[in-house]
């Protein structure tokens, strides 16, 4: 059986945010993270939580919670990704790795199955990315496992940025039709206009 492991993305600075948490961000009631654990938890065979503050809170969530390392702290989503690279997964090896940041709390039912379709398509392909007519989804990327192994050293050269990292990488975006399952909340604007929908 084929074994995703679900990432999500809760480890940031929350700048736009005011500095706040945005993983612990209340919509309807809940926090952000929890909204998007309930759309990747069907899809997913496993799940960890990246966070650096409110472990306990991430804890609380049901998954296990991986903190950077102290060699990658402060690097943004890729911190995550290279604290994961250097340890073993916290279950079976897995065959993918599915990101999610911690604010789009209306990600598709079918997200990780249309991505593992495009890249099981293409052998070649090291990693795919959602896109809609609002733009491409990086933060949402599927990637072979194996390619996680790769980021300490993009990293250790002076790269930063996940878009930078996918563009030395094999990689192919899959459409999506709705661009509002994408929607993240950012900025409190965006926040106050998802609690409304």
């Amino acid at each position: 059986m084929t074994q995703v492991l679900g990432l999500l993305l809760a480890g940031g600075e929350g700048r736009r945010m005011g500095g706040l948490d945005k993983g612990q961000l209340l919509l309807q009631g809940r926090p952000l993270a929890q909204h998007v654990l309930q759309r990747l938890q069907p899809q997913v065979q496993q799940l960890l939580i990246s966070a650096n503050r409110h472990l306990p809170e991430y804890a609380a969530l049901g998954a296990p919670v991986q903190t950077d390392a102290p060699a990658w702290q402060g690097m943004g989503p890729l911190a995550a990704l290279a604290t994961l690279a250097g340890q073993a997964a916290p279950g079976p090896a897995p065959d993918y790795l599915q990101l999610v940041p911690c604010d789009t709390p209306h990600l598709p039912a079918d997200l990780v199955a249309q991505l593992l379709q495009r890249l099981q398509q293409d052998p070649s392909l090291e990693l795919v990315y959602p896109s809609t007519k609002e733009g491409v989804q990086p933060a949402c990327l599927l990637a072979q496992w194996s390619v996680v192994a790769s980021v300490p050293g993009y990293l250790t050269q002076g790269g930063r940025s996940l878009r930078g990292w996918i563009t030395t990488r094999k990689a192919a975006v899959v459409p999506f039709a709705a661009a509002a399952d994408f929607a993240n909340a950012n900025d409190p604007q965006t926040l106050a206009r998802l609690e409304q929908h």
